[in-house]
């Protein structure tokens, strides 16, 4: 369901990982925002001049308020950081569809730095719908303190065996107990983690350069067009 442009309430917000602050808003019309996971809104603060930007919602639609989760980068997203409780804005949206259908094989996400609030909404729905898919998460990530929703993406995986995450640190000199790699994601990654390639579905979402050479990588690894669904983060 498309709701149009809606005025919004920030009712509270939170840090989340360095940088990044999840924020919390509803509705002033105090009627329900209709959303799916992995679906964004447009964004434009009073406070930043320009044409405003895109935000993943981080919340599913079970949950008392809207999540985005932003990081604190460029003058829209450092606008949005610095909100205070009871400032308002516009969402223009719902818009976009970056979610597996009903019955999609076994799902492989590959996520970079803030690219992970589709999944991190995509996972909560899909467990809360008691859905059994088998999903595989590799989060990268330059350092540990980067890592967006740590804490509630290792609970989500303690109670659901079917989840598995590989977080991957690039930029840490010091091994660091919580992370399985400590490299860019690559074809030996992929393989060590996910047993057999075919008959699942890739999705990948981050940054352009990191979405563009995820995709790349697949398909060397021979994986089928079709089945490689990609969202970039500008």
């Amino acid at each position: 369901m498309q709701n149009n442009i809606r005025e919004f309430i920030l009712v509270d917000k939170k840090v989340v990982a360095e940088n990044v602050t999840s924020l919390y808003f509803k509705p002033t019309d105090g009627l329900k925002f209709d959303y799916v996971p992995g679906q964004y809104v447009k964004i434009k603060p009073n406070l930043a001049n320009g044409r405003g930007k895109a935000y993943t919602i981080s919340s599913i639609s079970s949950e008392e308020f809207v999540c985005i989760t932003v990081k604190r980068k460029g003058e829209v997203s450092s606008a949005l950081s610095d909100f205070k409780i009871g400032d308002k804005l516009m969402f223009d949206g719902p818009h976009g569809h970056f979610y597996p259908e009903e019955d999609s094989k076994e799902i492989v996400m590959i996520s970079g730095g803030i690219g992970i609030t589709p999944f991190y909404s995509i996972i909560k729905s899909r467990f809360e719908s008691q859905k059994r898919t088998k999903i595989t998460l590799f989060y990268s990530n330059k350092t540990f303190k980067q890592m967006t929703f740590f804490e509630e993406l290792n609970k989500l995986s303690e109670i659901n065996p079917s989840f598995k995450i590989v977080y991957c640190l690039t930029g840490e000199n010091a091994k660091n107990s919580m992370a399985q790699e400590y490299s860019r994601i690559d074809e030996n990654i992929i393989k060590k983690y996910v047993s057999s390639l075919e008959d699942k579905h890739y999705y990948v979402c981050g940054p352009i350069g990191f979405v563009e050479d995820m995709r790349k990588l697949l398909l060397k690894i021979e994986i089928l067009e079709v089945n490689i669904f990609t969202e970039t983060f500008y």
